[in-house]
């Protein structure tokens, strides 16, 4: 009974954290948009870009009071705020975000999460406040969708070209979350994943990112997540179930052959493409290890 209100405490917090967070920045964004002068305007923006950190400060406050998981955390100490970096994680769990968010926070610059385009409706404060930050928002169509109607696949495209325009502002960390959607066995089986651990990664958001940041991007932060237990609901980590949190970061140069025209040149994607299998084989290993 008390680590369901325990659990329920949290959730509230976290709720209300959201919440009043979410408010402020909508409220500050429509200040910033009516000030007189272009530079009053650039600096209220560069301000508002620290609000999601102070949101993950309070996360993390809120998650050490009331949570148990012991984090073991592997990775570089030379990472920078005033850098651009792409950052490439596994999906394991809803919690990803919450987790990159509190252990990136005063580390790299503000995470910029590529998201799908019904949150703006489904969370209508959180969506419209990332929405204001700069967050990419995906439409995502189906196979079958952009079959019918062809002209549907360069939508995205464009989106992240927008996006990663508004990235040159101030220094940005992009997020990918290059499997596309949250590990399953049951979709490892459907697409016939050659990994025990992961989905298939898939480059084209990534080939478009290297390719519209590669004057501005310092390196690319590779992520690898894993939980114990691996699987597990929201509600199980709220009551303290996740007895471990596993972080691994290792810092990757963006090398020549990661820069190229992912528009017309097929060889690039293709290479692009290699790169990450490579990667996702490695890391794949990595994972098993961590349940060693």
């Amino acid at each position: 009974m008390i680590h369901f209100l325990r659990a329920i405490i949290v959730l509230i917090l976290l709720f209300i954290n959201m919440v009043i967070v979410s408010t402020l920045i909508i409220i500050f964004s429509g200040i910033v948009l009516l000030l007189p002068i272009k530079n009053w305007r650039h600096q209220g923006r560069a301000w508002i870009q620290n609000w999601p950190v102070w949101w993950m400060d309070i996360n993390a406050l809120i998650l050490k009071i009331f949570d148990g998981a012991k984090w073991e955390i592997a990775g570089p100490n030379n990472l920078d705020t005033n850098h651009w970096y792409l950052l490439i994680c596994n999906h394991q769990s809803w919690i990803d975000i919450l987790i990159l968010g509190i252990y990136f926070r005063h580390k790299i610059p503000n995470l910029k999460f590529f998201m799908k385009k019904e949150l703006l409706w489904t969370l209508p404060g959180a969506g419209l406040a990332c929405y204001l930050l700069g967050y990419p928002f995906m439409a995502r169509h189906s196979h079958e969708q952009i079959r019918k109607k062809p002209e549907l696949k360069n939508i995205d495209i464009q989106t992240t070209r927008a996006s990663c325009n508004k990235f040159k502002e101030f220094p940005t960390t992009v997020v990918i979350f290059v499997e596309g959607t949250r590990f399953t066995t049951a979709k490892k089986e459907s697409q016939q994943s050659p990994y025990q651990h992961l989905l298939k990664p898939k480059a084209t958001g990534v080939a478009l990112v290297l390719s519209e940041l590669q004057n501005h991007l310092s390196s690319i932060i590779n992520v690898s997540l894993q939980y114990h237990p691996q699987y597990f609901s929201l509600f199980d980590f709220l009551l303290g179930k996740v007895k471990k949190i596993h972080l691994h970061i290792e810092l990757l140069p963006v090398t020549a052959d990661l820069i190229g025209d992912p528009y017309q040149d097929r060889l690039f994607r293709k290479n692009v493409q290699g790169w990450l299998n490579q990667l996702w084989s490695i890391k794949d290993q990595k994972l098993t290890s961590f349940n060693e």
